[in-house]
């Protein structure tokens, strides 16, 4: 048997262990499982963080702008005030 043959037989000895029921391809199933949940525990957190962000935003805008209307509806008051 000459060395061609060996690795060959080597080869086919591989692949056989690593078939659809190996523990090889469990491990690469779990790990692969493993990496998709944490990326959507990821994803997840990252969605979260956007959304507070923005409600954020949206009521520092609110505040803004009541005290800008506010200190306008304050101002035509002393215009009519000023004009009577």
């Amino acid at each position: 048997m000459g060395l061609w043959d060996k690795l060959r037989e080597a080869r086919n000895y591989i692949r056989k262990r690593r078939g659809p029921d190996s523990y090889f391809q469990y491990r690469r199933k779990r790990d692969r499982e493993r990496e998709d949940s944490a990326e959507g525990r990821d994803r997840a957190r990252d969605n979260a963080r956007q959304e507070r962000g923005e409600a954020k935003r949206q009521r520092e805008y609110k505040e803004r702008y009541r005290a800008d209307r506010e200190s306008d509806t304050a101002e035509k008051r002393t215009e009519r005030a000023e004009e009577r």
